[in-house]
């Protein structure tokens, strides 16, 4: 019963993941919460996450902004450092809930500007710092991307840009945290089992979504992500308070 759930936890997960470049893990670990600990999550979605963000990242290659891109990257694997060594070791319940709010209150921020049709001032170069950093933090915790996302939401308008430079960074993030799980004993041979039988829904959901996300438009696009970012704080907090 529980490899059920999980398959179909992917499945929509990555049907997400397909349209927006991230939220596969808001479904992923919002269904497992109940039955699994974050230890035994983030370590499945990690080796399911690799192959989708490579390939997310060679179909948008030619948006990737090395320039805009390459400042969060060196940001992201240094808090992914702190993030894995916390989810080793840790007790990190209290730690979801502060994430969770944050992500909520930016997901509001963001769709207020949407929808008003506020232009994003440049944002200070300590805040996009405080974001980059926290982001790394998050994905190794949780192997949420979503601080990411609104990190690029304030360098970049060009949504191909966005989506092409966020899984650019994911791809590598992706692969320095497969290193420090290795290292630190989180990725077991258990683990590989179970993301071996989840490939098949994780690619059927990747390509289904993917396939969706060429017929939105950009606004629409962009709201979708916002969604995500606001939905990724609320399993946080509900299984957390």
């Amino acid at each position: 019963m529980d490899i059920i759930l999980w398959m179909l936890a992917v499945l929509v997960g990555y049907f997400v993941k397909g349209i927006a470049g991230i939220g596969n893990t808001l479904v992923v670990t919002a269904a497992m919460a109940y039955t699994r600990t974050n230890a035994e999550i983030t370590p499945v979605e990690l080796l399911l996450c690799v192959p989708t963000n490579l390939l997310l990242a060679w179909q948008n290659r030619r948006h990737i902004d090395w320039r805009l891109a390459f400042p969060p990257l060196m940001m992201v694997l240094a808090g992914d450092v702190v993030g894995v060594l916390l989810l080793k070791n840790v007790n990190v319940d209290s730690l979801k809930v502060v994430f969770g709010v944050v992500l909520i209150v930016l997901g509001m921020e963001m769709l207020w500007r949407e929808l008003r049709g506020v232009a994003e001032k440049k944002a200070h170069p300590a805040v996009l710092a405080a974001l980059g950093l926290s982001a790394g933090v998050l994905c190794g915790l949780f192997g949420a991307g979503a601080l990411l996302a609104a990190y690029f939401a304030r360098v970049t308008r060009d949504d191909k840009v966005y989506k092409g430079s966020m899984c650019m960074i994911f791809a590598a993030e992706n692969i320095f945290r497969v290193v420090m799980c290795m290292a630190t004993g989180l990725l077991t041979v258990e683990t590989m089992k179970i993301a071996a039988i989840l490939a098949v829904p994780m690619l059927a959901g990747l390509f289904a979504g993917m396939k969706l996300s060429g017929r939105m438009n950009a606004r629409t696009m962009r709201l979708v992500i916002i969604g995500m970012l606001m939905l990724s704080g609320v399993p946080l907090l509900l299984t957390n308070l």
